[in-house]
């Protein structure tokens, strides 16, 4: 496998990170639970030590199950999460009040059954909490020994930077794939710059660079309904690898996301990025 340091100051992580979100089965309606855990299981096998999730996918269950398959072998990898989003049986919202963000990471502490979180994300900033106050919250987590390091995810270049003020954020998560490439703007030129970790999620657009298509128009609670890229798909797609190769073989990116949710997929993904590095020279660590 192929490690790089999440930024300056994060840690060490596998090129690819499991992406947790179809883990949660909830919004993904082709998921099956025991294959799912199975892949998960895979993972580690073959040497993915990011594990990115939050408290939204699967209402808890994602988180669950990363806390459950993984308890073993907790001190070998590196758990990310998030904080913000927040549901009840009517509705879904946003909030990072201090006591929401502390009920939350309680409840996080609790599903993964660790003690401390790697990585403790903003999972969307709710534009109304002052960022005095979130990252004031995060810092005083951190301080505590709750969590190692702080991350933000789907926030713009000006908000990180204000946040800066008063927590050391040491990762961005960000759509990022060969036909979404805003990033590229702003985000990964800056993140590069300040040497601060960029993760990169939806890698292969929610299945559709893995030939794995879904159609909008089907009668199903599935989030791809809400993805552009499926409401006006490309006329032509580049193959796995060219989609997998064009985010890892960028310097900037840290860890590419890629949620898997069956074993041979798993594999397949793995044996992809480790050819790659062997044709590309990019180096790669034995576990």
């Amino acid at each position: 496998m192929i490690y790089r340091s999440l930024g300056k100051h994060g840690p060490v992580v596998s090129l690819i990170g499991y992406g947790g979100w179809a883990l949660g089965e909830e919004g993904w309606p082709d998921v099956e639970s025991r294959e799912a855990c199975r892949a998960l299981e895979k993972a580690f096998e073959q040497g993915i030590t990011f594990y990115d999730t939050a408290p939204f996918y699967g209402k808890g269950l994602s988180e669950t199950r990363i806390g459950e398959i993984l308890h073993s072998v907790r001190s070998e990898i590196v758990i990310a999460t998030k904080c913000g989003i927040h549901w009840d049986d009517h509705r879904i919202w946003l909030s990072l009040a201090r006591d929401d963000i502390l009920r939350e990471v309680e409840a996080s502490l609790k599903r993964l059954r660790t003690d401390t979180i790697d990585l403790y994300q903003v999972h969307w900033y709710d534009h109304k909490t002052p960022l005095r106050e979130v990252f004031s919250t995060l810092h005083e987590l951190k301080k505590q020994g709750v969590i190692r390091h702080i991350g933000v995810c789907n926030m713009s270049v000006e908000f990180i930077q204000k946040a800066r003020r008063w927590a050391e954020i040491t990762s961005v998560q960000s759509l990022y794939n060969i036909l979404q490439r805003d990033a590229e703007t702003t985000l990964l030129p800056w993140c590069q710059e300040e040497q601060v970790g960029f993760i990169a999620y939806s890698v292969l657009a929610q299945g559709m660079l893995a030939n794995r298509f879904f159609s909008p128009h089907q009668k199903t609670k599935d989030v791809r309904k809400h993805n552009p890229l499926y409401k006006n798909p490309p006329s032509s797609l580049p193959s796995l690898e060219e989609a997998l190769g064009f985010v890892v073989k960028n310097l900037a990116v840290s860890c590419a996301l890629v949620s898997m949710t069956k074993a041979h997929h798993v594999e397949q993904n793995c044996k992809i990025i480790e050819e790659m590095g062997h044709s590309e020279g990019l180096k790669i660590e034995e576990r």
